[in-house]
């Protein structure tokens, strides 16, 4: 297909289009040329979204998971982002939410990171390397020492203590936390 019609195709969202071709430190390197000849050589939309989707070498690509986010419904698109987070993490955690949030802090503070959903389990993910993580929305960062994450967001008990500064990525009924430094 013309490169034209990429740049004008309202079947693709912009921020999905700017994405897809924007490489970044993380992604699978030359992800822009494979993205670039599956359109060259697919026959219309549908078969180009299939042809990214389809292909894991993209998985490092943010537009390859906004595309994602496009195109799957939310269970679809949950599993796929849930099997590749255990992939990337060192823990995983299920924790619950009656305030639709993840609950982390210490005796002397708490901050409720949001689920995307409301009451439900969640997953949680730790992650003790720098990775940015494409498949979930940046939220904020945090950092300092005895950081507990809670079983519960209206609750106490708590299932690890993190220590130093972590990237907090949320999407729906998951978040990630990456630790930077």
């Amino acid at each position: 297909m013309k490169k034209e019609l990429f740049d004008t195709t309202k079947k693709i969202k912009d921020f999905t289009k700017r994405c897809l071709m924007n490489e970044s430190i993380y992604d699978y390197k030359g992800s822009i040329e494979i993205i670039k000849e599956y359109w060259n050589n697919a026959k219309n939309v549908k078969e180009f979204t299939s042809l990214v989707m389809n292909d894991e070498r993209l998985s490092h690509n943010q537009g390859y998971w906004q595309l994602m986010k496009e195109k799957l419904n939310e269970d679809e698109l949950n599993d796929l982002v849930n099997n590749q987070l255990k992939e990337l993490s060192d823990s995983h955690y299920i924790t619950y939410s009656d305030i639709g949030s993840i609950s982390i802090g210490n005796d002397s503070f708490r901050y409720n990171i949001r689920n995307n959903y409301g009451d439900c389990s969640n997953n949680v993910y730790i992650i003790e390397s720098d990775k940015h993580i494409e498949c979930l929305d940046f939220d904020t960062t945090i950092k300092g020492d005895n950081i507990n994450l809670y079983d519960y967001d209206c609750g106490n008990d708590v299932l690890c203590t993190l220590k130093g500064e972590y990237a907090i990525y949320t999407g729906v009924r998951v978040v990630a936390l990456v630790k930077w430094k």
